[in-house]
């Protein structure tokens, strides 16, 4: 029994690591919330941006995706969408914009993926900046300006802007996504300010075109193209940075299915990242990188170690045993109350009406990894899950 208690204790210590690890960067992010809330003035530089959007089966959101960029105050761009395996009417709607000269719509079929799709539209751009947005999402009429220059403010190789969603007060599913865009906002900007790796991901994404060429492009052999691409970059020291005000509206997934499909994804996504990018992620330099794709795995461990230690107790009930069992209690619930208390302190009201979800949010999520963690170390075959769009806003 010796040996299973000090399982419990090293679970617990793991966690405390982690979450001293992660407590001064949500702080940070905190106390700097709209510091880089920017909304850049106009001048002459207006570098070509060429924008990426990839689709399939996305005919209730490609056409409000298409016009708001086409509405972008920024006009100097050229715009790629990819319909990939589309049995809808995308490829239709999306072509009908071709009328804008700016506007070019291709049509493919086979096995293919997301990162295909963004490797044959940058084979054919010409632009010095690459913007890559999902098919689901909509800009703010300065998105796009605000991007092209705050790349330039903050001499970024790639920036990755602000997702919020579109229907986030549809449902409780939604604003358990609505808990992440807090988080992954705060988080954001902590990284900021003490100069650590900046990640890229889902959509709102732009790249120096010399950036893709030095990677070599996206790897379509991963479930979360975005995440593993900016891990290579990280590694190759390029600067990563996170601009508020370049942002764009999503939708997320609004059912129970949906939602556990598309945490599947990209949970299983990190595993993934973290087991076969060990290259990338090892020495001192790749360690805050590391710290990021393991996220999901903490999170699974936090759960783990609770549900393992509360068993631990019931057949070893010995004082020592139970000082363990409180120990990680409070851990537990200390955690919680930080991101509640994060959430609560934010600088919009309402979120505090969010503090009772987080605990179905990191209950749920924890449960997801430790399940997508068995499926890769067990080589279950992959799925990359496509969530299914309505086309519904709550703005």
């Amino acid at each position: 029994m010796d040996i299973a208690q000090d399982i419990g204790i090293l679970l617990i210590v793991v966690g405390i690591v982690y979450s001293i690890y992660q407590f001064p960067i949500l702080l940070i992010g905190y106390l700097h919330f709209h510091d880089y809330d920017i909304d850049f003035d106009w001048d002459n530089y207006k570098p070509l941006v060429s924008i990426i959007v990839p689709a399939k089966n996305e005919e209730t959101v490609i056409g409000r995706c298409i016009e708001s960029i086409l509405g972008q105050a920024y006009d100097n761009f050229e715009l790629f969408v990819v319909v990939d395996n589309s049995d809808d009417d995308t490829y239709r709607i999306a072509k009908s914009y071709e009328r804008d000269g700016r506007v070019h719509v291709f049509e493919r079929h086979g096995n293919l993926t997301k990162a295909s799709a963004l490797n044959y539209a940058y084979s054919m751009s010409h632009g010095e900046i690459i913007a890559t947005y999902d098919a689901d999402t909509v800009l703010e009429k300065n998105t796009l300006k605000n991007a092209v220059y705050g790349m330039r403010y903050m001499d970024a190789d790639v920036l990755q802007g602000y997702n919020t969603y579109i229907n986030r007060e549809e449902n409780i599913f939604t604003r358990l996504a609505a808990i992440d865009e807090i988080i992954v906002k705060v988080s954001m900007i902590g990284r900021m300010y003490l100069h650590l790796f900046v990640p890229v991901a889902g959509s709102n994404q732009y790249f120096k075109r010399e950036t893709i060429r030095i990677i070599g492009g996206w790897n379509g052999n991963f479930l979360t193209e975005d995440l593993e691409s900016g891990v290579r970059m990280a590694a190759k020291r390029m600067r990563s940075a996170y601009l508020p005000s370049a942002k764009v509206y999503q939708e997320t997934p609004a059912t129970y299915s949906e939602y556990i499909k598309q945490r599947i994804r990209w949970l299983r996504g990190y595993h993934q990242v973290l087991l076969h990018s060990k290259k990338e992620l090892s020495g001192l330099s790749g360690l805050d990188i590391l710290m990021i794709v393991l996220a999901p795995t903490f999170s699974g461990i936090l759960l783990f170690s609770s549900i393992y230690i509360s068993i631990l107790n019931f057949y070893n009930p010995y004082v020592h045993s139970m000082r363990t069992y409180f120990i990680s209690l409070l851990f537990i619930f200390f955690m919680i109350y930080i991101i509640a208390f994060v959430l609560a302190l934010i600088k919009k009201k309402e979120n505090a009406l969010y503090i009772p979800l987080v605990y179905i949010y990191v209950v749920l999520n924890a449960i997801i990894s430790i399940y997508t963690f068995f499926l890769e170390i067990l080589g279950v075959k992959r799925v990359w899950y496509k969530v299914k769009k309505t086309g519904k806003t709550t703005m």
